[in-house]
């Protein structure tokens, strides 16, 4: 009996093969982790005080929230740069309902995470209506969402939330901060809707290859808007959880922590192409960031060489991504060199 190797064959193999690497960098990332926890303890004596862990965990909390949706948008094969600055809209939209206008907690939260949802929506929408590369359309969000927060507060941060609307950012449940918990909980909740229900296993296949998920009879277009929409509304969360942390909304808050976020995720094992990745692994992606720049902040390091090492730190995840996909070797660059 003769037997063919079919295309879906084939496909199926591929995603066999970038489960088993996302498997392997997902694991090592924690190794790598421990490994530089190690040094840091002995190089500072500081490092491992409950204190300073618990700081770290608290200054990572909003770059992990708006990681974990850009995780979800990356698989799916797309882009979102307008994260950063969803952050400070968001928390521009609350401060001005609740300061401002004087309106219930509950309706300032409600709102600036439709803020961030209806951002998301948009992003998706045009990203497939109008075929405009998604790197395009997010990087027009980023700007007008950091525009309209600024157009909210007039360019000047609005102080002055009540206290419970505080407790989102500065509160603890024993030694942990709230933060850190809402952080965990968007990560379990996003790690079981990409790995049990079918919009997750739909969003690695879309990623993994448009033209097979639609004739696998998957609406590409309509998982595409829905992991924009859910990347939209981290970004939602994260700007209440900034904006009750530092006790303010602006604009400018959260634009810097879109170079976090993009590292901690190509850290993390998701592939820039698509199809592979997962949280979990973005999560310890977020932990190594945060750690070095902890580490960095203890060794009086100066802010901009932060920037430069974790600039650094992008190139040398991807490059290593690449040599595990087999997509870099050492004929490659001789080929790439030749030409």
């Amino acid at each position: 009996m003769r037997f063919e190797t079919t295309q879906g064959q084939v496909r199926s193999r591929e995603v066999i093969g970038r489960f088993v690497g996302a498997l392997l960098r997902f694991s090592s990332v924690y190794v790598g982790l421990v490994v530089i926890c190690i040094l840091l303890s002995f190089v500072s004596p500081f490092f491992l005080t409950v204190t300073n862990l618990m700081n770290i965990v608290l200054q990572a909390a909003p770059v992990s929230i708006i990681a974990a949706g850009l995780t979800v948008v990356l698989i799916n094969g797309e882009i979102d740069l307008s994260l950063g600055s969803l952050i400070g809209m968001t928390g521009s939209v609350a401060a001005i309902l609740i300061i401002k206008e004087g309106y219930p907690i509950i309706i300032g939260i409600i709102a600036g995470l439709l803020s961030g949802i209806i951002a998301g929506l948009l992003n998706g929408v045009v990203t497939v209506i109008f075929r405009i590369p998604s790197f395009i359309v997010t990087l027009a969000m980023l700007g007008i969402a950091q525009g309209t927060g600024f157009l909210l507060t007039n360019g000047r941060p609005v102080h002055g939330f009540p206290p419970l609307y505080s407790v989102i950012g500065q509160g603890s449940i024993g030694p942990v901060p709230v933060p850190a918990i809402i952080a965990l909980g968007i990560y379990i909740s996003i790690h079981f809707i990409l790995t049990r229900t079918r919009f997750g296993i739909e969003v690695y296949a879309a990623g993994g290859g448009r033209r097979a998920a639609e004739m696998a009879g998957i609406r590409v277009n309509r998982v595409i808007i829905a992991a924009f929409a859910l990347s939209g509304a981290c970004g939602g969360i994260a700007g209440i959880v900034l904006s009750s942390r530092l006790d303010a909304g602006d604009g400018n808050f959260g634009a810097s922590n879109l170079l976090d976020a993009v590292a901690a995720t190509v850290v993390g094992g998701t592939s820039l192409m698509g199809g592979a990745g997962s949280v979990m692994g973005t999560l310890g992606g977020v932990l190594i960031i945060s750690v070095i720049r902890n580490g960095l902040v203890l060794l009086d390091v100066q802010a901009f060489w932060q920037q430069v090492a974790v600039g650094v730190i992008i190139v040398l995840a991807v490059v290593i991504n690449e040599i595990a996909r087999g997509e870099l070797n050492l004929a490659s660059i001789r080929r790439s060199l030749n030409r």
